[in-house]
């Protein structure tokens, strides 16, 4: 008699997140509506101060989004039953993007305070910028930055819609349109971001050039959303709610993910480096001496030690991706990590010693109380979103082949 089982040989209930869940999704909700109106006081104390605040925190949470889109597009590409088991926690990311829009409609309001070529006086006076100034104008920078989410609300709501079909019908033939529909779309989601944070980071400097720079960026945001993912599934899995569906291997799987972007993460920011650091490129050079002068430097250390060294020893144990207990906390500690790792990026633009940026605001290293409460309060709104999105759907697909059959001697995570 055949011994292979199916996912269909065994009753697939309609999982969803505990009652208790509401309790973190309301305490963040009220957290994040503290903080934003921090963020309000601090617009009127001092603007300036406030919107480079805003776009680091912008940056960060958004991220999660993002990430959830394209870690969704290239997880039905390739296939592979970590995604089905990974996929409501993503679409759960992805399902924030409109919140993600409101916060960029924002970040308008304070591009005088962000960008100098938002200024006719700095652009005539820079040959670089007036260079840029068919590309870098207002009118088209908001309507590329429309475009961006129109593209990405194609790509996602057309993957969630066929997700809840799914769910519905169990139409089999799904699989195959979902998986035809994300390979071109990786494609163009990569691109879409690529020039996203072009806009939105790079031209905050007026003379950087990098192409490494958005896919670095990108990279970066696959990698956070993996270990938000992965804690997210390890937590919601807690006394084998889902009955062995979530086990060592599919841990074991989505932690050797982590690696993987860890590693990639850490050759593009190394190559970006490599091609500007020894060649000794005057315009470039700049955007690095602004992020190792003064207490920057440490910032610098912390980025390597944080983002890449510790995570890369942590996740070549495979005994440790596949603990639940121990997986954890390398997740926690890459999110943790990767706040440093943007905060490094964003703020030495503003507050640095050779004022790459004319807008900037500090000759050196700064802290305002502004970083913190722009980063509750968009954080805390956007924990309280997508709770909510979790909330609403079972947390694993319901007809899907690939979800893993119940594995009966699974140890309960």
């Amino acid at each position: 008699m055949s011994q292979h089982l199916h996912a269909e040989d065994f009753p697939v209930p309609d999982f969803r997140l505990p009652a208790k869940a509401a309790t973190v999704e309301n305490v963040s909700g009220v957290v994040g509506v503290l903080g934003l109106l921090l963020c309000a006081a601090g617009y009127f104390s001092n603007a300036a101060h406030f919107f480079q605040s805003y776009l680091f925190a912008y940056i960060y949470w958004s991220g999660f989004a993002f990430g959830g889109l394209g870690v969704l597009l290239m997880g039905n590409t390739v296939g592979g039953r970590w995604q089905v088991t990974a996929r409501r926690f993503l679409e759960a990311a992805m399902r924030t993007l409109p919140l993600v829009f409101l916060y960029t409609l924002v970040l308008l309001l304070g591009m005088k305070y962000l960008y100098p070529w938002t200024h006719p006086d700095i652009v005539a006076n820079d040959a670089v910028l007036r260079h840029k100034q068919p590309y870098l104008n207002v009118p088209f920078f908001i309507v590329r930055m429309i475009g961006y989410f129109v593209i990405m609300a194609f790509w996602g709501w057309r993957m969630n819609r066929w997700s809840d079909e799914q769910d519905r019908t169990g139409d089999p033939t799904l699989r195959e349109r979902m998986r035809a529909f994300a390979a071109p779309g990786v494609l163009v989601f990569t691109m879409v971001m690529t020039f996203a944070y072009i806009d939105w980071i790079l031209s905050t400097d007026t003379q950087f050039f990098s192409t490494v720079y958005g896919a670095m960026i990108l990279i970066g945001d696959v990698l956070q959303t993996f270990a938000l993912v992965n804690m997210a599934i390890i937590l919601a899995s807690k006394e084998d709610r889902f009955g062995g569906r979530i086990n060592p291997k599919i841990l074991h799987d989505l932690g050797n993910m982590m690696f993987a972007f860890t590693i990639f993460w850490t050759y593009l920011t190394a190559s970006q480096l490599i091609i500007v650091w020894p060649a000794n490129l005057p315009q470039e050079l700049v955007w690095y001496l602004d992020r190792v002068a003064g207490p920057w430097k440490w910032f610098a250390l912390v980025v390597a030690l944080t983002m890449f060294l510790v995570p890369f020893l942590a996740l070549l144990s495979q005994a440790r991706k596949r603990d639940p207990r121990r997986l954890i906390k390398i997740c926690i500690w890459l999110l943790l990590a990767r706040i440093v790792d943007i905060f490094w990026i964003v703020a030495p633009t503003f507050r640095n010693a050779s004022h790459s940026n004319p807008l900037h605001t500090a000759p050196g290293f700064a802290l305002y109380w502004t970083d913190f409460a722009a980063f509750i309060g968009l954080g805390g709104i956007w924990v309280f979103a997508y709770m909510r999105q979790l909330r609403r759907r079972p947390l694993l697909p319901l007809h899907d082949p690939r979800v893993s059959p119940p594995v009966p001697e699974a140890a309960v995570l």
